[in-house]
């Protein structure tokens, strides 16, 4: 209640200098300025889901009281990072497995992406390595150029608001190429139009050697590796109002004061003036509750309760054999 009771003070002082009432929105323009203020919260919210088992649309149905969504970004976890062999050269794809597939491919925008940016919830597709030899830090400078314009076009096709990065699961087969991940963000930041968002997960292969400080100046939002309050951004160029020091994990189990913890460090967060605080693999409602959690946070930044209209919508898309893949001959 810590933010709650900032507020009161703040609001009996301003009662004292004047007791003029405010006219009320209309409907519409209540409408209008709920959606532009979900995303434009400080810290903002970012979720991460699985979309091996969850419906993305679970983390929209957490509210502020205002009816705005608890969440300002939700990552789409995870497409992966393939390659293809063409005339002897080894071009990078871009590949949806069999669950993601219909998430975005058939019509699942509409279904499963459009409805949390109706909210005003921006939502990313998170790329990772797959154990296929090619990742983030080992492409050269052909490869990164068609990687990059292959997530351009995939976030153009299906109508997101931008790219994750998450340097996991690669499994390296070739020497790593210095700044390899920097350039693959110079040159998507290049491809996308400016209100597209980057993001980063701080693991792996994203230290100095790979990402320098003028690619990291282009990054939307660095993450912090699971810390309850970790300030050591390691990403160059990237100052704390693009990054969260607050990752967490949603499919552990939290005590009290674990709770209480993190809603400390929510306030911490908001008053040093850090961008962001992140949340990674949100369950359904009836298997993790996020929701004391949730609103120990809300009230530690934004002085907010959260409520929660469902929570447990269900994976209901059908999925596809051998998944859907995006090669540069997609792209040209």
């Amino acid at each position: 209640m810590k933010r709650n009771l900032f507020f009161a003070a703040t609001m009996l002082l301003a009662a004292a200098v004047s007791c003029q009432k405010a006219e009320p929105l209309a409907e519409t323009d209540a409408a209008n300025a709920a959606l532009t203020r979900a995303y434009n919260m400080t810290p903002k919210i970012t979720i991460y889901v699985e979309t091996n088992d969850v419906n993305p649309l679970n983390a929209g149905d957490y509210l502020l009281s205002d009816g705005t969504p608890y969440a300002s970004i939700v990552e789409l976890f995870a497409s992966n990072i393939h390659a293809e062999t063409v005339g002897g050269i080894v071009r990078p794809t871009l590949y949806l497995n069999d669950k993601m597939t219909n998430l975005l491919e058939n019509g699942g925008t509409e279904k499963y992406i459009k409805p949390l940016q109706d909210k005003g919830i921006k939502v990313l597709l998170t790329v990772l390595g797959d154990w296929a030899g090619i990742g983030l830090a080992n492409m050269n400078d052909t490869q990164a150029e068609q990687f990059a314009k292959i997530l351009a076009y995939a976030v153009e096709k299906y109508g997101l608001d931008g790219i994750g990065f998450d340097d996991e699961y690669a499994n390296y087969s070739t020497a790593l190429v210095r700044g390899s991940f920097g350039n693959i963000i110079t040159k998507l930041r290049g491809l996308m139009p400016a209100d597209k968002l980057i993001t980063v997960f701080q693991y792996g292969n994203c230290g100095a050697s790979q990402i320098d400080a003028a690619a990291g100046a282009l990054i939307d939002y660095v993450y912090t590796n699971f810390s309850p309050y970790n300030t050591g951004i390691g990403v160059a160029g990237v100052t704390k109002t693009h990054y969260a020091p607050i990752a967490i994990n949603l499919g552990s189990y939290y005590t009290t004061s674990a709770i209480n913890n993190y809603g400390d460090n929510a306030y911490k967060a908001e008053q040093n003036g850090y961008g962001a605080i992140m949340h990674f693999n949100l369950r359904t409602k009836s298997d993790r509750d996020p929701l004391k959690l949730f609103n120990a946070i809300a009230d530690g930044a934004y002085g907010e309760t959260v409520t929660c209209e469902n929570g447990n919508r269900p994976q209901d898309w059908t999925f596809v054999p051998g998944g859907f893949t995006i090669s540069i001959d997609d792209v040209q």
